[in-house]
């Protein structure tokens, strides 16, 4: 793999890793703790079917025609957007300074992401990839994933924090605007 070839990678994984980012800043926003076994799972679930989409490549139209995948990915991420924007509002009157964190279970963080791996599998199918840049491709998104992720909830807690009230709105906000960037 040339130098080229290379940056076209790590320029990609950047990509596909931002909506872990916008994710994980909407938990961190709301207050609820992403667990490291959850950050994990939800990566090697993305980096999984990543690679199953690289590898399948023009097999996979088959089963996902047309814009499928970006269709389902922008539904499903707009009606949780449009979800945790509703919940935000409606609990505006908990306390920043609580300490009443929850958590993200495992069966949510799977399912969640599988909407996430939609425009992966979209990516992984519709860019042409060669079989070269299969590896990469997928430990680099997993690495990526999961430093995103630590990074996104971290922010989004401290920002929640600096600001002295329930963000979880702003989090909904990012998830339609993700939403939004899924249709092309």
């Amino acid at each position: 793999m040339n130098s080229l070839e290379l940056l076209k990678s790590i320029v990609l994984i950047l990509a596909l890793t931002m909506d872990s980012f916008m994710v994980s800043f909407t938990y961190g926003a709301s207050r609820t703790k992403m667990s490291v076994s959850a950050i994990i799972i939800m990566n090697l679930v993305m980096s999984a079917l990543l690679g199953v989409a690289i590898l399948t490549g023009n097999y996979l139209t088959v089963f996902l025609p047309g814009k499928f995948t970006g269709t389902a990915s922008f539904l499903l991420l707009f009606l949780i957007g449009l979800y945790r924007i509703r919940s935000g509002f409606q609990s505006r009157k908990e306390t920043v300074t609580g300490d009443n964190m929850s958590h993200l279970g495992i069966w949510e963080a799977t399912g969640l992401s599988a909407i996430l791996s939609l425009d992966n599998i979209a990516v992984g199918v519709g860019t042409g990839l060669v079989e070269e840049q299969f590896p990469v491709l997928v430990i680099g998104s997993f690495f990526m994933g999961v430093l995103m992720m630590k990074v996104g909830w971290r922010i989004g807690k401290h920002s929640r924090i600096l600001f002295k009230q329930d963000l979880s709105w702003l989090g909904g906000v990012c998830l339609i605007l993700l939403a939004v960037s899924t249709l092309r």
